[in-house]
């Protein structure tokens, strides 16, 4: 069962923890969370890329964005 906390990094399709997120964004009054650095610094380039779109395959921790 999913945690009532997890989401999805929007760039790599990760489920994540909010309270243990590597980054965070506030985007037109939404907060989006990233597994990583990389995946947050991605987002702030180009939101409109990610936003409203499904995520690709998730990507195992080993093979991460971070």
């Amino acid at each position: 069962m999913k945690s009532a906390t997890a989401v999805k990094d929007p760039v790599c399709g990760m489920d994540i923890e909010k309270a243990t997120a590597a980054g965070r964004t506030e985007h037109k009054r939404q907060t989006y969370y990233f597994c990583g650095m990389k995946c947050k610094e991605k987002f702030d380039r180009n939101p409109e890329q990610y936003v409203g779109k499904s995520a690709g395959t998730p990507k195992s921790s080993q093979d991460c964005c971070s």
